[in-house]
């Protein structure tokens, strides 16, 4: 055994025996993390007296957090003690979507449980078992793979989660693999900073403070949004392209770049592949032909292009709303070229930000323990839940478990959700915190406990530092931790893998790889001390991580040209219980492509972009936000509210062939004509209707089989006037 292996077999064996972090800080101050599915996933510090908690603040010492917390955590302490915790085992007792239940006890719904998966099994195979589960959580313990080796071990069905990210890593993999890439932290030196797709200053506050920093430091601002968000008000210059031609806009950039000879020639021969294949595709795209998709001026697309070339030192960073449709993946690729196409890699803070994978050592497949799925296991696209649940589905899903979600409000086509969710030969099992809107259409009801309540590891996807999150109150009611769910339920089966109940230390051991030279300097013992410690990846200050190349492709280069083309839009395994996608797809253009989407006579592209007050739908029932996530608004154009005689605040229906909903019509010269939005998040029971996704499709992207919500065609006319 290595020695690093034996250290913590033993040392951090006993270390982590009882789990009492508390005393290694001042007196009654425990290490949290966000829990949440947010990039910034904030370093917290839990103040507890007499077994309660009286406080939550920021971490001082967190590099990246800085001891600052969003307006949603800062307020944490209403979660744990609010009156609407679920606190024991509910059964239903009417019917579905009755919201009639009574409480039940934790034997009784374990046996229950048992019972129909014994049951579904027996009549319609193993495969009829679905699990449904995403970021609700994202802690290595109770986040992603908490449930995954239980269901790999049952036979259950593979859930696919392409929610966001599958398509985006799947394309800039195709480009640069699977790196870090630029360091958020070292935006702090760039001269241009490009923030495409994303609203910085309401889904990455503590980024947003770097990047103004920067730009109170001399730094210029480019921000690509055809939303005029609160970071593209402090832009330089703001771009506002039509949703889903970003690949054009970043190829004709390109184009400009190369055709004045505004290339950094030594870095192209040295360190990328394909370059004259994507000089001749880039070459479609000249800035008249891009402005007339785009809808962005010929002159501030060259702009722009002289801007990147003049500065050299560029950081870009792009957000989860530009792999959202068809062009996702080709827009992810076309972007990340064009620090390759100047050099930036050479400067610190140069580069691109899109996503640390690969960077933390996750131990996937011992979380997973994906040797129990054999190949060929059906797997479900949990986006496409309506369609999986279907009636006439060829197999039909006899059991349902969500556990981390709520997909009511995340899925596609909720109203043929909603009915299919009704079915009396369906059993489900929904493990909570809150009742939410997917509660009604449970059968049985388990409580989750909240971050304060259980031991967890915390990784980002926004920056580089792993972070402990120690347990720091008992339990509220009967709720349980995700780890502890699992190891019941492999107990109330009979399961006879000794792996399924590791206990919460063993786990906290073996999700990462400490061996892994990202982790030297990292470990238990040192996160017990400080709560976090940041990986092995080089000094913010000092880093530049793809100055010679290296990257993590087949060919050790920048990929213009993908060498993984023949690979279709196969699956990362992170995001499929770690198990290997078999599926053969079709084959990828190696190189950038753009493919229009038709918007018919008379209708509007529709974006559903998130709330500042929301995580994905989390925080809609909290008592400091109710009020402002109470009325579901539209965004549109006022010339566009003028030709269809919508003022402001009008009543309207939304509608297409997927569903309809209401919503409130909100006038402004925010977004660009032709384009609508609606917040996503909001929950059915508070708003007193559909929520946007009752129009969205699950139509795949060409890449990475990600969802494209933003290619969603809707058309509206006003009902009556709102008071």
């Amino acid at each position: 055994m290595p020695v690093l292996g034996w250290w913590i077999s033993s040392s951090v064996v006993r270390f982590l025996k009882d789990l009492n972090f508390g005393d290694t800080m001042k007196a009654n101050v425990f290490f949290s993390a966000c829990q949440h599915d947010c990039s910034d996933n904030c370093a917290i510090l839990s103040k507890i007296e007499s077994g309660k908690a009286v406080s939550v603040q920021g971490n001082p010492d967190h590099t990246f957090t800085r001891g600052t917390l969003c307006g949603k955590v800062s307020n944490y302490l209403e979660r744990v003690y609010s009156k609407d915790r679920i606190l024991y085992p509910m059964a239903r007792v009417g019917q579905k979507g009755s919201s009639s239940f009574e409480r039940v006890t934790w034997e009784e719904a374990l046996n229950l449980i048992s019972d129909k998966f014994t049951e579904a099994i027996e009549r319609d195979g193993s495969e009829s078992i679905l699990p449904y589960s995403y970021l609700g959580h994202q802690g290595l313990l109770n986040g992603l793979h908490c449930g995954d080796r239980f269901f790999n071990k049952i036979g259950a069905a593979i859930g696919e989660r392409t929610f966001c990210n599958s398509t985006a890593s799947k394309a800039f993999s195709m480009v640069a693999g699977p790196t870090g890439g630029l360091d958020p932290e070292s935006f702090k030196h760039s001269r241009l900073i490009i923030i495409w797709g994303m609203n910085l200053l309401s889904t990455s506050v503590h980024h947003g403070r770097i990047v103004l920093d920067a730009v109170k430091n001399g730094a210029k601002l480019v921000v690509i949004d055809p939303i005029t968000t609160s970071i593209a008000k402090k832009a330089d210059i703001h771009l506002r392209p039509r949703p889903g031609t970003d690949v054009v806009l970043a190829l004709s950039i390109a184009n400009f770049i190369i055709q004045n000879n505004l290339a950094d020639g030594e870095y192209l021969e040295n360190h990328t592949l394909g370059f004259s294949e994507f000089s001749d595709r880039a070459n479609t795209y000249d800035t008249n032909t891009a402005s007339e998709i785009t809808g962005v001026l010929k002159s501030d697309i060259e702009r722009v292009g002289s801007l990147i070339s003049a500065e050299k030192v560029v950081a870009i960073r792009t957000g989860v709303a530009l792999e959202r449709n068809a062009n996702g993946g080709d827009a992810i690729r076309s972007i990340a070229a064009l620090p390759a196409l100047i050099g930036a890699w050479r400067y610190i803070g140069g580069g691109i930000f899109q996503h640390p994978q690969g960077t933390f050592p996750i131990n996937r497949k011992k979380l997973a323990r994906p040797e129990f799925v054999e190949a060929g296991r059906r797997a479900v696209n949990l986006f496409d839940l309506a369609e999986a649940l279907d009636p006439d589905a060829i197999q039909p899903i006899s059991c349902l478990f969500v556990y981390n979600s709520n997909p009511v409000i995340t899925s596609a086509n909720q109203t043929k959700l909603l009915a299919n969710l009704c079915k009396d030969d369906l059993f489900t099992i929904v493990s909570e915190v809150f009742y939410t809107d997917t509660c009604d259409f449970a059968d049985l009801i388990l409580p989750a406990t909240s971050q304060l309540e259980q031991d967890d590891l915390m990784y980002s996807w926004g920056h580089f530092n792993l972070q402990l999150n120690q347990k720091a109150i008992e339990p509220i009611g009967e709720a349980v931790s995700n780890t502890e769910l699992f190891r019941r339920l492999s107990q109330a089966l009979d399961l006879d893998d000794a792996e399924l109940y590791q206990t919460d230390s063993e786990l906290l051991i073996n999700s990462m790889d400490w061996g892994h030279p990202n982790m030297l300097g990292v470990s238990l013992e040192k996160l017990s001390l400080k709560g976090y410690a940041r990986l092995n990846v080089g000094d913010p200050d000092k880093r530049k991580p793809h100055l010679n190349g290296n990257f993590h492709t087949l060919s050790g280069k920048f990929e213009f040209l993908s060498s993984l083309s023949e690979s279709g839009g196969q699956m990362l395994p992170a995001f499929r219980q770690c198990v290997i996608d078999d599926t053969v797809y079709d084959k990828v253009d190696p190189l950038p492509s753009y493919a229009p989407v038709k918007t018919p006579p008379g209708a509007f592209t529709l974006l559903s972009p998130k709330h500042r007050n929301l995580l994905n739908s989390g925080y809609a029932n909290s008592k400091s936000m109710k009020a402002s996530n109470s009325i579901q608004r539209l965004f549109i154009n006022s010339l566009d509210a003028k030709n269809l005689g919508i003022e402001k605040g009008h009543v309207l229906r939304v509608f297409n062939s997927v569903g309809e909903v209401r919503a409130v019509a909100h006038v402004t010269n925010d977004i660009i004509r032709g384009v609508v939005a609606i917040y996503h998040g909001f929950w059915r029971s508070h708003i007193g209707g559909n929520t946007v996704n009752a129009l969205v499709s699950s139509s795949p992207s060409r890449i990475g089989k990600g969802i494209t919500v933003n290619d969603t065609k809707v058309w509206i006319e006003p009902i009556v006037s709102s008071n």
